[in-house]
């Protein structure tokens, strides 16, 4: 049975580029991998598509209703599958429900079993914790949460709401994880791990800023498949082989900040980071 993994986070983390640089790092090592983007812009898979084109799934479901949902999918050249959800009509619904809707079809299509895919790597797009980005959660339709986070308060901020969000559902709410990415080579890990810590999240990775990636990346490609010797790659690799094989639970049920006790921390943070500075 093919494992469910959503990777959420605020914008500006890298959660994309990281995503596909995991599902190649998946397929890389022999597993089948579909990811499925939920922006609008249709650029989750991009970086795995090369020129490929790809259509909205959801665009065309709402305009035909009765399709298949393979006709939609796009086998990257590294071998992963991509499917993109796409837009809805603006007040009509909200994403993540479609991300729903398009889950049910492809069990009723059987199309995970068709394709022997092993993992579903569900890359959702959004800033704010609504209802709906929780819904597949509620549902039961993810094994594991993997929350994405650089070294800003506000994409901290971000993950503590979904944290909090995927807590609230109670005992039966998935395995929550964090990846630690560093998008610039100036950041650093302390207030990530603090977090962690704080919170009782345990942190599946840590990915550190690498030019090579980066480089990859703004040749719409991933580094993975392009440099797959690269010091880079292999760091994708390592982690796609612990998603792959080690099982993730939460021994205790993570425990995001309250309000008032997130922005006291914040203030306790930077006022140590200001010490440090002094100190330098």
């Amino acid at each position: 049975m093919a494992r469910k993994i959503s990777f959420l986070g605020r914008s500006g983390t890298g959660k994309t580029i990281l995503v596909s640089n995991l599902s190649a790092a998946l397929a890389y090592l022999g597993y089948r991998v579909l990811q499925i983007g939920s922006d609008i812009s249709l650029n989750s898979t991009e970086l795995l598509r090369e020129d490929k084109a790809i259509l909205s799934v959801l665009e065309a479901f709402r305009d035909q209703f009765d399709i298949q949902i393979e006709d939609y999918m796009v086998q990257s050249p590294c071998g992963v599958y991509c499917l993109e959800l796409g837009s809805i009509d603006p007040g009509a619904g909200c994403l993540s429900r479609g991300l729903s809707t398009i889950d049910e079809m492809m069990q009723e299509q059987k199309l995970l079993d068709k394709y022997g895919i092993d993992f579903v790597i569900y890359d959702i797009a959004g800033d704010t914790p609504c209802t709906g980005y929780i819904l597949p959660f509620r549902e039961n339709r993810m094994d594991i949460a993997v929350l994405v986070t650089n070294d800003r308060y506000a994409s901290i901020c971000t993950v503590n709401s979904l944290l909090a969000a995927i807590v609230r559902r109670g005992y039966k709410h998935p395995p929550v994880c964090l990846i630690e990415n560093l998008t610039d080579r100036y950041s650093k890990y302390d207030l990530l791990d603090e977090f962690a810590e704080k919170t009782g999240v345990p942190v599946l990775g840590r990915i550190d800023y690498d030019e090579a990636a980066e480089r990859a990346a703004l040749s719409d490609d991933t580094v993975v498949y392009s440099d797959p010797e690269s010091e880079a790659s292999k760091v994708f690799i390592s982690l796609a082989e612990k998603i792959a094989k080690t099982p993730i639970k939460n021994e205790d049920t993570p425990k995001p900040f309250c309000r008032e006790c997130l922005l006291k921390w914040q203030k306790n943070w930077k006022l140590k980071r200001l010490a440090a500075m002094r100190h330098v």
